[in-house]
């Protein structure tokens, strides 16, 4: 796990939030973010880390596969991030 400070990790996952909201980022790139940014893993260490199967993990950071939202939730969860609904269009 990468050795990061209390307010390194918060910026950290800051960024990767601001960067989702801001559309500048997909689902895939924010968990490779987590994956990376936060944690230092590999894709094969992180998989085994949140237990899911290597494919899986490389399949949704390339956004190859369309994953079911429980599968989302757990590669998202060790960041501090859950799958949610806003609107982003007014009426």
């Amino acid at each position: 796990m990468a050795n990061l400070s209390v307010s390194e990790r918060k910026a950290i996952m800051q960024d990767i939030e601001t960067r989702l909201a801001d559309n500048v980022l997909t689902l895939g790139e924010a968990i490779k973010a987590i994956r990376t940014e936060l944690y230092g893993m590999t894709q094969t260490q992180y998989a085994k880390f949140i237990r899911v199967s290597d494919k899986t993990l490389r399949d949704v950071e390339k956004g190859n596969t369309d994953p079911r939202l429980s599968v989302l939730n757990k590669l998202l969860a060790p960041g501090g991030f859950k799958l949610a609904a806003r609107c982003v269009k007014s009426l």
